[in-house]
């Protein structure tokens, strides 16, 4: 689920960027950009700890059995 919100904000991003070069200007303000590309982050960053702590259980669960 976080990995579609990304891929809509970036593509929302892209477009603003496709835009802008083409001469249309953009249609947002500045700091609404900076909300968006915050919540890319914290995106990221949820989603890389969401894969650590996988690991990390994977890896507990392994040497419960052992």
């Amino acid at each position: 689920m976080l990995n579609r919100i990304n891929y809509f904000i970036l593509s929302v991003i892209f477009f603003e960027l496709v835009s802008f070069f083409a001469g249309f200007g953009t249609h947002f303000e500045h700091y609404k950009y900076a909300v968006m590309l915050s919540i890319v982050v914290l995106n990221c960053i949820v989603s890389s700890r969401n894969r650590n702590l996988e690991m990390v259980k994977q890896f507990q669960n392994s040497n419960k059995r052992s």
